[in-house]
């Protein structure tokens, strides 16, 4: 049997799959994987310790295939990207010609948060948009939520149905106009913050930020959480319009910072994702090392302009 997703296609296959028990799961990640290992290509499968326990039961060589701890995998959407990417370039190094790849992002049905998966799921059309990896994301229709449901319709190009026909989603869409889950206010954010500053360096945000902060949150988030507000802070005023306007708000154990600039935002709606070349020039750089922080970092585009949220704590 020839590589690739539709048995001779080389290249990217972003495919979704809904199913409502364990017996309809199986029947489309089997095949999937099965069909992978007798064609030779690497498989990759990130889900919890039931689903694997399970796949291991049903496959014929759970040991060709290689077992991701999802909780390691998808502990933040950029560091799943380039955790995939790592393995990708390692597996094409070695002359495969197509890889496949499953697994499960957190959402509110299997005790996770979405948020910033819905970004995820349609950065990989663009992100490994020329690299030969075949993607099923497989949602359960039980304990999904409909909203998280929708936005993987429209963020998957294909869609597999039980019948194991492949077939092209009508819903689609492209990044260009993707609508994505709007980012949830903070419950902090609805008091006064306990800083503001206007037309500030980064600086003094960080001062105000590290005096506010500590012994708030860890050592370590709190530094985290510095090296962010600066890396926004630079990014509003290089790139951005003024004013630019820092906010914090701490809670006994948690802190929440925005930095708002009266400018657009960045052209492309996936920054901060995966590195990109232009991405210097567009503070899309920026924001990717922000993505990498032990932080919570939401983006949020409005007609007012454009704010970058950073949370650490409980």
């Amino acid at each position: 049997m020839r590589a690739g997703a539709a048995r001779g296609y080389i290249g990217h296959f972003h495919e979704a799959g809904f199913y409502g028990s364990d017996d309809e799961f199986q029947s489309l990640i089997v095949p999937f994987v099965e069909e992978g290992v007798a064609a030779g290509e690497p498989v990759i499968l990130g889900y919890d310790d039931r689903k694997s326990d399970l796949l291991r039961s049903w496959l014929k060589d759970p040991a060709a295939v290689t077992f991701m701890a999802s909780k390691n995998l998808y502990s933040t959407p950029t560091r799943a990207i380039a955790t995939y990417q790592r393995l990708f370039e390692s597996h094409r190094s070695r002359g495969a010609p197509q890889i496949r790849f499953a697994g499960d992002v957190p959402h509110a049905g299997n005790g996770g948060s979405f948020e910033g998966w819905d970004r995820f799921e349609c950065a990989l059309n663009t992100i490994w948009g020329s690299t030969p990896v075949w993607g099923l994301c497989l949602y359960d229709t039980v304990t999904a939520p409909a909203e998280v449901l929708d936005i993987i319709e429209r963020a998957h190009p294909r869609i597999l149905s039980q019948s194991g026909e492949h077939r092209r989603c009508e819903r689609y869409q492209d990044s260009s106009e993707f609508q994505g889950l709007p980012v949830r206010p903070d419950p902090l954010e609805s008091t006064p913050p306990l800083v503001e500053l206007v037309d500030r360096t980064a600086a003094e945000a960080r001062h105000a930020l590290e005096s506010l902060g500590r012994g708030r949150v860890p050592e370590a988030m709190l530094a985290d959480l510095l090296i962010g507000a600066s890396e926004a802070v630079n990014n509003a005023v290089r790139h951005g319009q003024a004013p630019t306007t820092v906010r914090i708000w701490a809670g006994a154990d948690r802190i929440v910072v925005t930095v708002h600039d009266t400018g657009p935002g960045p052209a492309d709606r996936l920054a901060g994702l995966a590195p990109t070349s232009g991405g210097a020039l567009q503070g899309g750089l920026g924001l990717w090392f922000m993505h990498q922080l032990e932080a919570d970092v939401e983006l949020r585009y409005a007609s007012g302009g454009f704010t970058v949220r950073l949370r650490g704590g409980r």
